[in-house]
């Protein structure tokens, strides 16, 4: 643990944001976000959400609520006059809107100049480099790109970058009824510009490393800090030019294999956008019948609660009781393990009822959803390519009672900063990368094979509407194929998932410095 004071301007609370339901929609459980969001985050897995940031944007600056998504790279939000956009009632405020005639710093992304690593507009509106999403859940979003300042804080005061990002002109599905206004995306994909992280990094020379810690109700991002070279963390490798791809190879229940190849884990991906844990049938199954058949009482059947879904493992019992479950660990090729508990596979559907929170992916493939990064700051280092889990406070880091283990940094919400901003010195730069692991990468100018026809979805890619009543739903967003952009040809599906189709065009010239806000 860093001996450094938490300073609360390099962090962004993190809030739970319940998923509320639109008058035409059946709710799902959870959400499964990853592309077809100072240092507190907020949210509450009880409520079965996603965890949510203030965002400050604009000049005169307007904060924004988004939620924080690992599984995608877009950042958009409501524009003025969206004709079809939803109230959106976080906090006291409701029906928040990005005006770019109010912003005096605001540019529109013309179609001849997209943003650096968007090979060209997928479509132009009156000139305007448009977009189009759908997602896994079912929901869709669509608009135009906008340049304009975000505002970030830090313990010297308040630093503008100037990013890309969707204003939006249509919403549906749960990005209608959501209460966050919008999202944005920290995956490394490109499909509509740099991420929001990206753009500061390049702008503030901060180390390409960020991290999130969430409780069951509260969390913290910390932005561009730097890894002390003392800290010892056990790191995983991770591949993958989009999403955060890890080499998942067993999991082990009392620290016994539940016996399934290791094979049926390939391409997990780490995504906060997605509520709790997808694993494929043959483990789903392993893990679904320990919980129905060893409970701490003895006769599981004595407490079985109903569920909302035929899919639903409920029992009526106590936290006390909840904790005397076995222990579940992930084990990955490298040889790390990572111990996840009872409270981070199982949710409180109400009160006093408790719920396997391990879904069927019906495919192989797994996703590690919000729920089993709780209580881990999960450090993404994106230098070295690897992630690691290492235990904390999450709550105290969204209290400021605890430090991050991250030297430094950023937070997204520069609006809570009252000093006039300032270009103080970056964090100090992370150690040169090691030579890249055995297995690298995607190269950016590969494509991955097409799947044959009505193939299984892989992770990563996000089919189109929910049609079924699963858990959950994993959002689409440009950690994965966004079918449904304009154009819809296989160039545009995979330069969402973060594969460059073509050479990326110049980078656009450097804005003149906006004013503060």
């Amino acid at each position: 643990m860093s001996n450094l004071t938490a300073h609360p301007h390099a962090v962004t609370p993190l809030s739970f944001v319940p998923v509320t339901r639109h008058p035409q929609q059946t709710l799902r459980r959870g959400r499964r976000m990853s592309l077809l969001p100072g240092w507190q985050m907020s949210g509450n897995l009880h409520t079965l959400g996603y965890f949510s940031a203030p965002v400050c944007l604009g000049s005169p600056s307007r904060q924004f609520d988004l939620i924080v998504d690992t599984g995608s790279a877009l950042t958009a939000l409501p524009c003025e006059g969206c004709p079809h956009c939803g109230s959106h009632k976080h906090g006291s405020v409701s029906g928040a809107r990005f005006s770019e005639k109010a912003s005096s710093t605001s540019e529109p992304v013309v179609c001849s100049r997209p943003p650096r690593g968007m090979s060209t507009c997928r479509s132009c509106d009156g000139g305007k480099c448009a977009y189009s999403v759908s997602y896994t859940e079912g929901s869709s979003i669509r608009g135009h790109l906008v340049y304009d300042s975000f505002w970030f804080g830090t313990e010297l005061g308040n630093r503008a970058v100037r990013a890309s990002f969707g204003c939006q002109t249509y919403e549906s599905g749960l990005f209608y009824s959501q209460v966050a206004d919008g999202i944005t995306g920290m995956s490394q994909g490109q499909g509509y510009g740099p991420c929001l992280f990206d753009y500061l990094r390049d702008q503030t020379r901060a180390p390409n490393v960020f991290s999130i810690c969430l409780s069951e109700e509260v969390g913290a991002l910390v932005l561009g800090g730097t890894v002390p070279p003392d800290l010892k963390a056990e790191w995983v490798p991770y591949s993958g030019s989009s999403s955060y791809v890890v080499d998942l190879v067993d999991i082990r229940v009392s620290g016994t294999s539940i016996g399934e190849p290791s094979s049926v884990y390939r391409s997990t991906i780490i995504d906060s956008g997605t509520t709790f844990m997808y694993l494929p049938p043959g483990p789903y199954r392993k893990v679904r019948d320990q919980w129905r058949n060893h409970c701490p009482w003895g006769a599981c059947a004595s407490r079985v609660a109903k569920g909302e879904y035929p899919d639903d493992y409920c029992y009526t019992m106590s936290t006390d009781e909840l904790r005397r479950f076995a222990p579940h660990s992930l084990h990955f090729a490298n040889g790390v393990r990572v111990n996840f508990d009872s409270r981070q596979y199982a949710y409180e559907l109400r009160r006093g009822v408790w719920c396997l929170g391990v879904f069927d992916n019906e495919h192989n493939g797994a996703v590690i959803g919000a729920a089993n990064m709780r209580n881990y700051e999960v450090i993404f280092d994106r230098d070295r390519h690897r992630v690691a889990f290492y235990p904390s406070d999450c709550g105290g880091m969204h209290a400021l009672r605890h430090s991050s283990v991250l030297q430094g940094g950023y937070s997204l919400n520069g609006c809570s900063r009252k000093t006039p901003p300032r270009a103080g010195p970056p964090p100090p730069p992370s150690p040169p990368p090691p030579p890249p692991p055995s297995t690298p990468p995607m190269p950016p100018t590969l494509l991955p094979p097409p799947p044959p026809p009505h193939a299984p979805p892989q992770p990563g890619l996000r089919p189109g509407p929910r049609s079924k009543a699963r858990p959950g739903p994993r959002l689409g967003s440009s950690g994965s194929s966004a079918l449904g952009s304009a154009g819809g040809d296989a160039c545009d599906i995979s330069c969402d998932d973060g594969h460059l189709c073509c050479a990326p065009p110049p980078a656009p010239p450097p804005a003149p410095p906006p004013a503060p806000p």
